[in-house]
């Protein structure tokens, strides 16, 4: 069984950043810039689906330490790219009613993209947190990016842009109406770049991991 721990050994700000499996202990790599880089990789034409698993696998487990049959195992990978995704999606402000999923996060997945809106995040970080995230790769862990993520007020560049593809304009007039349509257009959100699509595609390649294993 593989499962997501914390170490402050080799991390300590106790952040989750090894795996278990069948007592071997491996190093995973979650740093906010690694996940982000594979979101892109789900979305890149350039390679192939073998091609994407070995370079998702080489891109979080990239500490040389890391056992060479770790990555011949095909059981592992498959049960440690579910721990993955899993963990990257996780939404603390997503709860379950019965089988109903409830969504209550301020930015929705569909309303966004870390890759189309990658310069509003970036400036929206340092306007609120002085944070220059071009000096946080390799260094920022996902748990804390995605919890200042999160916390990105109204005010920032960001949220601006993700309340203005949110606005109903049925229910404006005249000419805050034509303004509204005018800056939807500006910053229209490519539907194959938006986080739900991104989010579907690692659900599609779970399923290829899972259709390598078999073959």
């Amino acid at each position: 069984m593989l499962t997501l721990t914390r170490s402050a050994r080799s991390n300590p700000t106790g952040l989750n950043n090894e795996f278990e499996y069948q007592g071997t202990t491996v190093h995973i790599n979650l740093a906010y810039d690694t996940v982000l880089s594979f979101y892109e990789l789900l979305d890149d034409t350039h390679f192939s689906d073998d091609e994407k698993v070995s370079v998702a696998f080489r891109m979080f487990f990239d500490d040389p330490k890391t056992p060479p049959q770790f990555f011949n195992n095909e059981d592992a990978k498959i049960e440690a790219f579910r721990e993955i995704s899993h963990y990257i999606n996780e939404d603390p402000y997503i709860h379950y009613d019965q089988d109903e999923q409830v969504e209550s996060s301020v930015a929705s997945p569909k309303y966004y993209s870390f890759k189309q809106d990658a310069e509003a995040i970036y400036s929206s970080f340092y306007q609120q947190y002085g944070i220059d995230l071009l000096y946080q790769k390799q260094k920022m862990h996902w748990d804390q990016f995605k919890a200042l993520f999160a916390g990105l007020g109204p005010d920032t560049y960001f949220m601006r842009i993700v309340q203005i593809r949110q606005e109903d304009i049925s229910k404006l007039e005249g000419d805050t109406q034509r303004e509204m349509i005018e800056a939807q257009q500006r910053y229209a959100l490519e539907e194959t770049q938006s986080q739900e699509a991104i989010q579907n595609q690692i659900k599609d390649f779970g399923n290829m991991l899972m259709a390598i294993a078999k073959s």
